[in-house]
């Protein structure tokens, strides 16, 4: 039987949904932008105009929920990457928008380039359980203004799996949509080929951001899909409780939502959470401490509205309740340091974690392959099973006994472990950035994205151009 922990009652997720309605009818939302705010107005919503609060009546959230797709593909530029949630297992994201990461030849934190980007999508396209690419780092060699462009393209360059990437403007947008027609051939191709979604974070508490709100309605048709991503920080950004730090962000998302349906009624959304602790002696974020339990909370909620979900807590083993809840994605893998930083080596280090937590929850086999009492049966007492042909077979089975031969048997639980596991994480990154790029994007379509991102860089890097 598969291990699904449950850490809301029926009665509690309504609870939530309660004291949801409660924060969007009574406290309402601050919708920075004009855009939304029209939109809402115009669609019946109640505002204060003067402070731009606009409140939600829990007819607006269902009718949104109605309209949401249940089901979303999340494709590849290679299809057999394709990835339709929810999925029947958890997949991992790669983390973290850092300014940093850890030089692979030299050890030496520095700061991210451009070409680190694609470094990480290589990688990560060698992840079994990775399937959602973010850039992992923010690039300190392009132009600030259009540096979302230009991570968008070199993660693109490095990773034929899904990817997920951010816009910080409406300027950005068209040029966003055109690296995409180039990769897919076509607006329509576009839309049905779904390679990349995009990352929204509504801010904490209660409020919908301006500039990436708009970037992403003015791509409406698009069809792009949408992470509304959330990151209030317990005691600081939101109230130090994880039960009402669960409802104000089921308030910040839910409200995203009617944005986003009532701006183009079935744009794909994924419901998600990247809550975290924060640390009471200095206000930092802390990835660990209660953010399972949110991520375990999201999961469920994102279930009972009956919505793709996204959380945080991958590739530790204090986060590990957090694949217990069997949530569709979870980010993590790769990002250090409360994700200010990147090592090349954790992405597969870390997943080696996730894969073991991915294993746990699997539970017992009870059944075909998992009861071999025939075996006991014939064997007697005093006998061995090693040669068995159920051994020799369920030693093969990763969902029996799971091992992986470049993390051994024989360093579990030593005191060199984590070193170990680096090492030959390390060993394997090398190999892969020395070799031949899986994928590899075509001379063609790499001249065209950098026509598209030189053009962009022109026409966005002026001084009096405000983004």
């Amino acid at each position: 039987m598969q291990i699904e922990i449950r850490v809301l009652s029926d009665d509690e997720i309504k609870l939530v949904h309660q004291r949801t309605m409660e924060i969007l009818e009574t406290a309402g939302i601050w919708v920075k932008s004009p855009v939304a705010f029209e939109l809402l107005k115009k669609a019946g919503a109640r505002t204060d105009e003067e402070r731009q609060i606009v409140y939600f009546t829990e007819d607006m959230v269902m009718d949104a929920l109605s309209k949401a797709p249940k089901t979303i593909k999340l494709g590849g530029r290679n299809h057999k990457y394709d990835l339709t949630v929810p999925a029947d297992t958890s997949y991992h994201i790669m983390s973290g928008v850092a300014t940093s990461i850890y030089d692979i030849d030299t050890g030496e934190k520095r700061d991210a380039l451009i070409s680190d980007i694609t470094d990480i999508g290589r990688v990560f396209q060698k992840t079994e359980t990775g399937r959602v690419c973010w850039t992992g780092v923010t690039a300190s060699d392009v132009p600030q203004k259009t540096h979302n462009l230009h991570e968008m393209a070199a993660i693109i360059r490095g990773t034929s799996k899904h990817v997920q990437v951010e816009l910080s403007s409406t300027y950005e947008a068209p040029f966003a949509a055109r690296i995409l027609e180039t990769l897919c051939g076509s607006k329509e191709n576009v839309i049905e080929d779904k390679i990349a979604s995009f990352l929204y974070c509504p801010v904490s508490p209660l409020t919908q951001d301006r500039k990436m709100l708009e970037a992403y309605l003015s791509l409406s048709e698009y069809e792009i899909p949408i992470s509304i991503y959330p990151m209030p920080m317990i005691g600081l950004t939101s109230p130090a409780s994880v039960f009402s730090t669960l409802c104000q962000n089921n308030a910040e998302v839910l409200s995203a939502l009617v944005i986003f349906e009532t701006a183009h009624p079935g744009w794909p959304l994924i419901y998600g959470t990247a809550a975290g602790a924060t640390d009471p002696m200095s206000g930092e974020y802390v990835r660990g401490g209660e953010a399972p339990l949110i991520s375990l909370a999201w999961t469920q909620m994102a279930r009972f509205y009956g919505l793709p979900c996204q959380v945080i807590g991958g590739g530790s083993f204090e986060t590990m309740p957090a694949y217990l809840g069997n949530p569709d994605l979870i980010d993590g893998i790769g990002c250090i340091e409360c994700g200010m930083a990147v090592d090349l080596r954790a992405i597969l280090s870390e997943e080696e974690i996730g894969k073991r937590c991915i294993r746990i929850r699997k539970g017992i086999n009870t059944g075909r392959g998992g009861d071999l009492t025939e075996d006991i049966l014939k064997e007697g007492p005093g006998g061995s099973y090693l040669m068995h042909r159920s051994t020799m077979k369920n030693f093969r089975n990763n969902d029996e006994i799971y091992h992986n031969m470049t993390y051994p048997l024989n360093k579990r639980a030593q005191i060199d472990e984590v070193q170990a596991n680096r090492e030959a994480a390390g060993r394997i990154v090398r190999e892969i950035l020395a070799g031949l790029q899986e994928d590899a994007l075509t001379d063609e379509i790499l001249d065209k994205i950098n026509d598209i991102l030189e053009e962009a860089d022109r026409e966005l890097s002026g001084d009096q151009l405000i983004i």
